[in-house]
């Protein structure tokens, strides 16, 4: 019995492999070049496997992505600026016929940002040996529960945790750990640059009768480049209503060190268009020809509430092209992402029972002293801005257009010095007025030059007094969005106007949006 337990903890730390060889073709198996080289020294492999169409996609090159929920199987840091309610779901076709599917949930607080994940490996039947005679089949599964959250302890410095509980099943067996993970996000970093690292599955032995193996605990570092300068369109994006087109790209690569095995590398590159429509490529690669070396790719569309994503991976070390039907290599994922809500303080509502009559006019006499109190204090800044030939358009309710006197020297995007002060002034509006709005800068250009100069001028004008916003007056990056319209007729001041023409400076200038029905 002894050795037949051993047999059975030996297949299920390389079950994903041998899944594959006896599920698929239990008569005739499959001769792969190189085997795994992780066979037989860790337990809880789950723990270990790709399981998001981002992250396969990019070479699971996610140590320093944020903002995405998938992040949470990654660096749980990226979850730390999610500032909605998000929920993820993932399901795949993985290599050896195995199955893998995965969920996220997570909800935002005054405090950080919170996740719940679980994901459930499919390892298929493999047959039960025993004094070499061969038996029935046995199905193996592996099960993972994790949970922590992130938070921002400075502008450029994020931190995130998880504990995490993985349990593995062969046949009549069945062993579980318990451990934690823990990693950090330094983004923003010259605006475009993005580092991270962590150790993930730091936890206790999985026990088969006398045999112990540990979750395959790693370490890893990470960095991601804004190709095309910072603007977290994945999280904004524009949706081609009136707006012009705007190409973003992300450059990843990650080292990982597992524990008693050789390194492997990941990189990718994700491009998108509008933050609409998502294109990535990747690629994984271990020295020693780990089954991991392999191409990767993968599509998505994004509508901000709704993002629904794909990715293909081959393992080069199945031996099968990547244009051919592999079973035993090929990877098919398919996830979808919704988010809703905001950010939530989770302070108690207690119920309050009435047992006098409700003064209905002594309630409403209130509520209009509370706004009227409101107004008198804002009343002197919204007359600060009137000073300073800041025109307001109201176009609802809850979205307001800031025609603000700043304006740039021809051709160029240099913010004045003498613009400071009616910035900062705007700055001090959207902090008390619209804390939690999304707001567009706007940049034009006068119309000398040819549209498409003009279009990326526009838009470094709009970067630039964005990034005076954030840097002198310490405004959230988040809440902020730059895009540029050139020379756009409809949008200039004095029409014509151009260089040195009277009226041209005021075609060279920035305005704000704020949109209050969108949270950042």
């Amino acid at each position: 019995m002894t050795r037949f337990r051993t047999i059975l903890l030996l297949l299920a730390a390389a079950a994903p492999s041998l899944g594959a060889q006896t599920s698929t073709s239990p008569k005739n198996s499959t001769s792969v070049p190189s085997g795994d080289a992780d066979n037989g020294i860790h337990a809880a492999t789950l723990l270990m496997r790709g399981v998001t169409p981002r992250g396969v996609a990019l070479g699971e090159a996610m140590g320093a992505v944020e903002g995405d929920p998938s992040t949470f199987f990654y660096n749980t840091a990226g979850i730390a600026r999610i500032k909605t309610n998000s929920f993820f779901v993932t399901g795949s076709q993985g290599f050896g016929n195995t199955q893998i599917a995965a969920t996220v949930i997570t909800f935002p607080t005054a405090l950080g940002t919170f996740g719940i994940g679980a994901r459930a490996l499919n390892e298929g039947t493999i047959e039960e040996v025993q004094n070499y005679i061969t038996g029935g089949r046995l199905r193996g599964f592996q099960l993972a529960l994790e949970g922590g959250g992130a938070i921002q302890l400075t502008r450029h410095w994020l931190w995130g945790g998880t504990l995490f509980y993985a349990q593995e099943t062969l046949g009549q067996q069945s062993a579980g750990t318990i451990g934690v993970n823990s990693s950090m996000l330094f983004p923003d970093i010259f605006g475009r640059l993005t580092l991270g690292g962590g150790v993930r599955n730091y936890g206790t032995p999985v026990t088969f009768d006398q045999e112990s193996k540990r979750p395959p605990l790693l370490g890893y570092g990470a960095l991601g480049v804004d190709l095309l300068k910072h603007r977290d369109l994945m999280q904004t994006p524009l949706l081609f209503r009136g707006e012009p087109i705007v190409l973003d790209a992300k450059l990843l690569g990650q080292v990982t060190v597992p524990d008693r095995n050789e390194p492997f590398y990941g990189g990718g590159i994700e491009a998108t268009v509008n933050g609409v429509a998502i294109a990535r490529i990747g690629y994984q690669y271990q020295p020693a020809s780990d089954n991991r070396n392999g191409i990767s790719v993968g599509a998505g569309i994004n509508v901000g509430q709704f993002r629904l994503e794909y990715a293909f991976r081959d393992r080069k070390n199945a031996g099968a092209k990547i244009t051919e039907f592999d079973p035993i290599g090929d990877e098919h994922h398919v996830g979808a992402t919704f988010f809703w809500g905001g950010e939530q303080t989770n302070t108690p509502t207690v119920p309050v029972i009435l047992t006098q009559p409700v003064d209905t006019a002594a309630i409403n006499a209130a509520v209009r002293d509370a706004v009227e109190r409101q107004l008198a204090q804002l009343r002197p800044l919204l007359d600060s801005l009137r000073n300073a030939q800041v025109e307001i358009r109201q176009e609802s309710d809850l979205i307001a257009r800031y025609i603000v006197p700043v304006h740039f020297g021809f051709d160029s995007a240099a913010v004045r010095d003498s613009d400071f002060a009616v910035l900062g002034q705007v700055a001090d509006v959207i902090k008390r007025v619209y804390p939690t709005a999304m707001v567009t800068i706007e940049g034009f250009a006068d119309p000398s030059g040819s549209d498409a100069y003009n279009l990326r001028l526009s838009r470094r004008r709009a970067e630039a007094v964005r990034d005076v916003m954030i840097a002198r007056f310490g405004m959230p990056s988040g809440q902020f969005r730059a895009v540029g319209y050139g020379e756009q007729r409809v949008r200039q001041v004095n029409p014509g106007a151009r260089k040195d023409d009277p009226g041209a400076l005021q075609n060279r200038r920035v305005t704000f949006t704020i949109d209050a029905t969108q949270h950042y």
